[in-house]
C-alpha cells in the first residue's frame, strides 16, 4: 500500500481527514456554550449555520406570515410586532453563542481568541443606538404626555395657545427670510417647512383625543427598528469573514496527503496534533 493511501473515516464526507471533524463527535452544549474549548472547522461551520438560520428565520418568517395575513384581508399586526419585539432578543443571544464558538475555532487554530471579539461589534453598536433613540423617544414621549394633559385640562385655552406659538414662530420665520433676502443670502430651510408644524411636532397635529399608548411600548416600537437595521447591516461583512478565514483560511488543517506538506511549511504541529 502506498504511503500516499489516506484512511476514508466518513463514506458521505470523505474530504475529512481529521476525526475530531466527524459530526459524531460534536458536543453541543461544549461547541455552543464554552467558550474555553476548541472546535475543527466542520463542527465551527455547523454551528455557525444554526445560528444564522436562527437570525434569518426571525427575521423573514414574521415579515412574511404578516404579509400573507394582511394580503388576505387579515390582520397581521400582531405577528408584525412579535418578529419586532423577538428579532433584537434572538440577535443577541445568538451573537453572545457566535462570540463562543468563534473564540474555540480560533483557539483550535492557534489563533489570539480576541478576535472573537469582532462577531461582537454589531451587538454594541446596535445596544449604544438603542439607548441613544429610547432617550429621544422617551422625551418625545413625555412631552406629548404633558401637552395632552394641558389639552384635557382646557382644550379651547390649548388650541389657542398653540395657535399663537404657530403664528409667532412664522412671524420669525419670515423675519429671518427677509433679513437673508435683504443680505443676499439663502432663506433658511426651515422657514419653508414651518408652517407644516403642529402641536405634535412636524408633519401635522397630534390628535390628543386619542389616549396615548404604554410608554414602554412607544419608546420600543421606535427605538428597536434603527438598532435591528445596524445589527444586520454591520454583521454581513462579518459573516463574510467568520466562512473565509475563521472557518477556511489561512487553512487550520489539512487536505489528504497534505501532512508532509504542512508539516514542512510551519515546522510546528497543530494544537490537535500535539
Amino acid at each position: 500500500m502506498s504511503d500516499s493511501t489516506t484512511t476514508v473515516l466518513d463514506r458521505k464526507r470523505p474530504w475529512l481527514t481529521d476525526e475530531r471533524e466527524l459530526p459524531a463527535n460534536m458536543n453541543w452544549l461544549q461547541t455552543l456554550f464554552n467558550p474555553t474549548g476548541t472546535s475543527p472547522r466542520l463542527h465551527f461551520t455547523r454551528a455557525w449555520t444554526l445560528l444564522f438560520m436562527l437570525q434569518l428565520l426571525v427575521i423573514i418568517l414574521p415579515w412574511s406570515i404578516a404579509l400573507i395575513f394582511n394580503s388576505a384581508g387579515g390582520d397581521g399586526q400582531p405577528i408584525g410586532e412579535f418578529g419586532l419585539f423577538a428579532t433584537p432578543v434572538v440577535f443577541i443571544v445568538t451573537t453572545l453563542i457566535s462570540y463562543v464558538i468563534h473564540s474555540r475555532r480560533l483557539l483550535d487554530a492557534g489563533k489570539t481568541p480576541l478576535l472573537a471579539i469582532i462577531p461582537l461589534i454589531p451587538l454594541i453598536i446596535g445596544l449604544a443606538v438603542f439607548m441613544m433613540t429610547a432617550q429621544g423617544q422617551s422625551a418625545q414621549y413625555d412631552k406629548r404626555f404633558e401637552m395632552r394633559q394641558d389639552y384635557l385640562a382646557d382644550p379651547d385655552g390649548f388650541r389657542a395657545k398653540q395657535r399663537e406659538e404657530r403664528e409667532k414662530a412664522k412671524a420669525e420665520a419670515e423675519k429671518k427670510a427677509a433679513e437673508a433676502e435683504a443680505n443676499g443670502e439663502a432663506a433658511p430651510s426651515q422657514a419653508q417647512g414651518q408652517g407644516r408644524r403642529g402641536p405634535g411636532g412636524p408633519g401635522g397635529m397630534m390628535n390628543f383625543e386619542q389616549p396615548l399608548p404604554p410608554k414602554a411600548e412607544f419608546v420600543l416600537k421606535n427605538a428597536l427598528p434603527p438598532m435591528q437595521m445596524i445589527m444586520i447591516l454591520l454583521s454581513a461583512p462579518i459573516a463574510i469573514w467568520s466562512l473565509m478565514w475563521v472557518a477556511r483560511a489561512p487553512y487550520f488543517g489539512r487536505y489528504p496527503g497534505e501532512k508532509e506538506a504542512v508539516q514542512a511549511e510551519s515546522g510546528d504541529r497543530r494544537p490537535y496534533e500535539a
